[in-house]
């Protein structure tokens, strides 16, 4: 999607004790100084020993974007659900929030809700374990649409901050049709919208 991105891949959630694995992967993801970070995972619930690497992936200038989970409403996962990561629900082609899409509101100044915003995911196809292809519904086949946009707008304005990246895709996005905004934030974020606000 972002022809000029250098991809750096890393598969932290099988086997072992998954918290310290996702840890020494946000720890990898540091080393190698990445500009975005795409999570298609998350711990359930309020998981406070991610935040400080997220803090710190921040500071060093990436943009941390984050599946919020795919329990439904009520319910979100870490580190998806912190103020310093961008993070991702799920729609359809209808932009309609499907039921297992994740979404929490929090006490906090600083977006109470989450997600952030929503991208395509629901019958994405994504490949196949064995080879070939598939169709997937879940915030982690939404997650990578997000990241991608990010990846794009670094390339074409490689001069600009994690939080100028952050601020236009929120700036682009559009409201979903009334009454489902305590699920999608912000909506739906338009790629070439983007672009202009940088």
């Amino acid at each position: 999607m972002a022809p000029d991105a250098l991809l750096a891949s890393a598969m932290v959630i099988e086997g072992g004790d998954v918290q310290t694995r996702i840890l020494g992967g946000l720890d990898w993801a540091l080393q190698q100084r990445a500009k975005v970070l795409s999570m298609s995972l998350g711990i359930r619930g309020w998981v406070p020993s991610f935040v400080p690497l997220i803090q710190v992936l921040r500071q060093n200038d990436c943009l941390p974007v984050i599946a919020v989970g795919n329990e439904g409403p009520g319910t979100s996962r870490s580190p998806g659900n912190y103020v310093e990561s961008l993070s991702v629900g799920a729609c359809d082609e209808n932009i309609t929030v499907p039921d297992f899409s994740s979404s929490q509101s929090f006490q906090r100044n600083d977006n109470p809700l989450v997600p952030d915003l929503i991208a395509p995911g629901v019958n994405v196809i994504s490949a196949k374990p064995g080879g070939g292809y598939q169709f997937m519904d879940g915030t982690s086949m939404a997650t990578p649409h997000v990241a991608g946009l990010a990846a794009l707008l670094r390339g074409a304005k490689p001069d600009a901050t994690v939080d100028q990246i952050e601020a236009a895709i929120f700036g682009s996005c559009a409201p979903v049709p009334a009454g489902a905004s305590n699920r999608t934030a912000r909506g739906l974020p338009n790629g070439p919208r983007a672009l202009g606000l940088l």
